[in-house]
């Protein structure tokens, strides 16, 4: 990949994106080890081949496609099995971004090297980084190139697009409770409904969540009630019984505790106002 504009800090943002990228260089066939450290947050896609990288004296094994970051003031050294070579691409970054890159979950110390479970999405996320890159008015294009690089960034920490056993049969049995809500039961329910142990299904959903199947629930409903809350002029009470809250005063308790507002102040933050132009209604909605 040729990207012929590959230093991009000097041109203007007429949108600045919360990541602006200072530099990206394409490597097809790197052959030399990295021994130093960086002043600067990098982002290294190793798209074919194979090698090593140490960090603080713990080593990971490098195998594409995957990603290996450098953080500032780090001591590494990485690079391709000895007598190979392998294919990179990365992004430089200023060092003043660390703390965004970190609020974003871009920075785990113990994940300094993750792979790739898309690919192919990475590369089509590629393919038009390098189209805006080849341009003759680079000014033109320093904005979308900052936001094409955040894209392949995070295309890289997506979950595989093919589905597990495990996740196949838990995604289906919460489609089925989405679909049913209002109805008092659980997943638990649902899961023995549907021929599956106790314990086969906490074996299941543990493979998939990090959170307990109750807590899941919930996050569901109340999501529901926020999308009704947003979409609709229903009552807060007929939401709350829509979404399996017999009691509107603990729905909104419970509400308030997710969402960090009553059910009445998200309608009011959040309604679209364009629903709301019936005569004799208040703006958002009928609430009480």
């Amino acid at each position: 990949m040729d990207f012929r504009v590959k230093h991009w800090a000097p041109y203007p943002r007429r949108f600045p994106s919360p990541f602006p990228v200072d530099t990206f260089v394409a490597v097809p066939f790197k052959e030399a080890w990295v021994r130093r450290s960086f002043a600067t947050c990098n982002f290294s896609l190793i798209l074919r081949g194979r090698g090593e990288f140490w960090r603080e004296g713990r080593l990971w094994a490098v195998k594409a496609p995957c990603v290996i970051t450098q953080w500032p003031g780090e001591e590494l050294e990485y690079g391709p099995c000895p007598g190979e070579t392998w294919s990179e691409v990365y992004f430089i970054y200023g060092a003043r971004l660390m703390p965004r890159f970190r609020q974003c979950g871009f920075v785990d110390a113990e994940r300094p090297v993750w792979p790739i479970a898309n690919p192919a999405a990475v590369e089509e996320e590629l393919e038009r980084l390098r189209l805006l890159a080849d341009t003759a008015i680079p000014e033109s294009m320093a904005d979308r190139v900052d936001r094409a690089c955040e894209r392949v960034i995070l295309e890289t920490l997506q979950p595989p697009l093919a589905q597990t056993e495990d996740e196949r049969a838990v995604n289906a049995l919460v489609s089925q409770v989405r679909r049913n809500l209002h109805a008092c039961i659980s997943l638990e329910e649902v899961a023995s409904g549907n021929g599956m142990s106790l314990s086969t299904f906490r074996r299941r959903w543990n493979a998939v969540h990090s959170i307990p199947p109750a807590r899941f629930l919930q996050q569901l409903r109340l999501r529901e009630a926020c999308r009704r809350l947003a979409e609709t002029r229903q009552p807060i009470r007929e939401i709350a019984h829509s979404v399996g809250f017999d009691d509107e005063l603990y729905f909104s308790r419970r509400f308030r505790k997710e969402m960090g507002m009553p059910p009445r102040d998200y309608r009011r933050a959040h309604h679209l106002h364009s629903l709301s132009s019936k005569p004799g209604l208040p703006a958002g909605g009928e609430n009480r």
